[in-house]
C-alpha cells in the first residue's frame, strides 16, 4: 500500500508540476568521491530534476550507446518481433578490420528481429547493428543514419550527430549526456528495450549453421556477482566502450517509487581502489548516484501555491499600490532526509520582473519566473502570479492619465510648437494692422476729383 501511494504521489506531482521547470540540485558535493566520469548526470523521471551533473551538454563519443538510438528505429518499424531475417555477409565485411565485437553469426543465418535485438543490445555486437540497419534500408546505410539523426531532431537533442549505426569513434559522431538520458527515455517506450536491456544473459536458438548458444551482457552493474559494481535497483542498462569514448553506461532505476536514469561517459579504467585491478569508472559513478539518492533523497514540496514570496508595484490600483506574487501551481521536489521546506527559500528571476504592472489584475496572472533555492542554488524554476485581483481605479486612472499625459516629453514638445505657432499668428495679425494703418494716411483721389479742382 505504502508503495502504490508513492506511485500515486508521483503520478500526481508530474500533473501538478507543470509549470515546474528542472534545474540541477548540484548535489555533488554531497558524493564520497568525485565522479570519475567526465561527462555524468542523474535525472528523476518523476519530476525531471537533474540530482548530479558533470558536463551534461558536452558533445562527447557515445561509443555502443548507440545502440540505444539503433534499436528505438528498429522497434518503431518493426511490427513483428518474431519475423525472421537472415544475416547478409556484406553486414559482416564492413565490419573487417575495425576490431569490432560481434555475435559470431555466420552469413545466411537465419535469427528473429527480436534475436537480432538481443545480439545488439546484450553483448552489443556491431554486426547486429548493421544487419538490423539493412533489415530497415538494405544497403543504404546513410539512410538509417538519417533516420537516426531525424530521431535526435524530434527529440530536441541538439547536442548529438550520428555517422553510424553501433557507435564506432568518428569525430562527427557524438552525443551529450542530457541528450542520451532522453534517448533513453523514448527507448524505454517499447518494453521489449526495456525486456532485453534488463537481461544478463540470453540463449539463442539452434540454427542450420550453430548449436544453441548463450550470449552474455556487458553490463556488470546488473549482476551481483560484481559487488563493486551492483546496483539493487537498477533495472536495465547499455553500455559503451572506445578508445575514444571510454567507458560509457546509461541505465534505469527504481525503488518504492523513485526512478532515475544515469548517464556516464568518457569514463575510466584504472585500478580505483588500488587492488591491483583496474575498475570501470562508468560502473563506479553509476553505483554511486544510485546508492546516495535512493539512500538520501525524498519528496517533498517546494513551492506553495498560497505562498506570498514577493510583490511587484501596481499602477492605477484601486486602493492598493502592490500585489503580491505566489507560485503558479504547488510543486514538489527530491531533497535530502531532514531537510525540511525551512531549508528553500523562492526570489523572482530578476530579469523577468516588470518596473510595474497596470491594474486591473487577475489573481493567477502570469507575472514572472522565480527560482527555488535550496543552500544557495537553485534547484527548480516555477512561475510567479499574482495573488489577488487588483481593480482599476476610475479617478487615480485618469488623474494619473492627465498627469502622464500633461508631463510627457511629447506633449511638451507639441505645446511648444502650439505657443510658437500662436505667437507667430499674433505677430502677424499685427503686422497686418500696422500695414493698414499706413495706407488709410493717405487720400485716395479719383479723376474726377481733380477736374473739379481745375475749374
Amino acid at each position: 500500500m505504502k508503495k502504490a501511494f508513492l506511485s500515486l504521489l508521483l503520478a500526481a506531482v508530474t500533473v501538478l508540476s507543470a509549470a515546474l521547470t528542472s534545474a540541477s540540485a548540484e548535489y555533488s558535493s554531497y558524493l564520497e568521491t568525485p565522479l570519475y566520469s567526465d561527462c555524468a548526470m542523474l535525472l528523476c523521471l518523476d519530476n525531471d530534476e537533474v540530482i548530479f551533473s558533470k558536463n551534461i551538454n558536452k558533445q562527447t563519443k557515445p561509443a555502443s550507446l548507440t545502440k540505444v538510438i539503433t534499436a528505438s528505429i528498429i522497434l518503431s518499424e518493426c511490427k513483428d518481433l518474431d519475423e525472421e531475417f537472415a544475416m547478409p555477409e556484406s553486414c559482416i565485411r564492413e565490419l573487417d578490420g575495425t576490431g569490432s565485437s560481434l555475435s559470431g553469426l555466420k552469413p545466411g543465418e537465419v535469427l528473429t528481429i527480436h534475436d537480432w535485438l538481443c545480439c545488439l543490445l546484450i553483448p552489443s555486437a556491431n554486426d547486429a547493428a548493421t544487419a538490423l540497419a539493412y533489415w530497415s534500408t538494405g544497403d543504404d546505410r546513410q539512410a538509417f543514419v538519417d533516420k537516426m539523426n531525424a530521431l535526435a531532431e524530434e527529440l530536441g537533442c541538439t547536442n548529438s550527430h550520428f555517422m553510424n549505426v553501433h557507435g564506432l569513434d568518428d569525430e562527427e559522431h557524438y552525443v551529450s549526456c542530457a541528450d542520451m538520458a532522453k534517448f533513453f527515455e523514448y527507448a524505454m517506450k517499447f518494453p521489449a528495450f526495456s525486456e532485453i536491456s534488463s537481461q544478463t544473459s540470453y540463449t539463442l536458438p539452434e540454427t542450420d549453421m550453430h548449436k544453441e548458444r548463450i550470449i552474455r551482457t556487458t553490463n556488470f552493474t546488473l549482476m551481483p556477482g560484481y559487488k563493486d559494481y551492483y546496483c539493487e535497483h537498477e533495472i536495465c542498462g547499455k553500455t559503451g566502450t572506445t578508445s575514444g569514448a571510454g567507458r560509457c553506461l546509461v541505465s534505469k532505476a527504481s525503488n518504492n517509487g523513485y526512478n532515475y536514469i544515469a548517464v556516464c561517459m568518457n569514463s575510466i579504467m584504472e585500478d580505483i581502489d588500488k587492488d591491483y585491478v583496474d575498475e570501470n569508472g562508468a560502473f563506479v559513478d553509476t553505483k554511486q548516484m544510485y546508492d546516495w539518492a535512493f539512500t538520501n533523497l525524498r519528496l517533498v514540496p517546494i513551492a506553495s501555491a498560497s505562498q506570498v514570496v514577493s510583490e511587484v508595484p501596481v499602477k492605477y490600483g484601486k486602493g492598493v499600490d502592490s500585489v503580491g506574487l505566489c507560485p503558479a501551481e504547488n510543486a514538489y521536489g527530491l531533497l535530502p532526509k531532514g531537510e525540511t521546506d525551512k531549508s528553500l527559500l523562492i526570489e523572482p528571476v530578476a530579469d523577468t520582473v516588470p518596473e510595474l504592472i497596470k491594474a486591473p489584475v487577475g489573481k493567477g496572472d502570469k507575472i514572472c519566473k522565480g527560482k527555488v533555492l535550496y543552500a544557495g542554488k537553485p534547484i527548480a524554476e516555477i512561475d510567479l502570479v499574482a495573488s489577488a485581483d487588483i481593480k482599476r481605479s476610475f479617478f487615480s486612472f485618469f488623474g494619473t492619465t492627465f498627469e502622464d499625459v500633461f508631463s510627457s516629453s511629447v506633449f511638451k514638445a507639441l505645446a511648444v510648437v502650439i505657443g510658437a505657432a500662436l505667437i507667430l499668428l499674433v505677430l502677424s495679425r499685427k503686422a497686418a494692422k500696422r500695414k493698414t494703418r499706413r495706407k488709410s494716411n493717405y487720400e485716395s483721389l479719383s479723376s474726377g476729383d481733380f477736374q473739379k479742382k481745375g475749374r
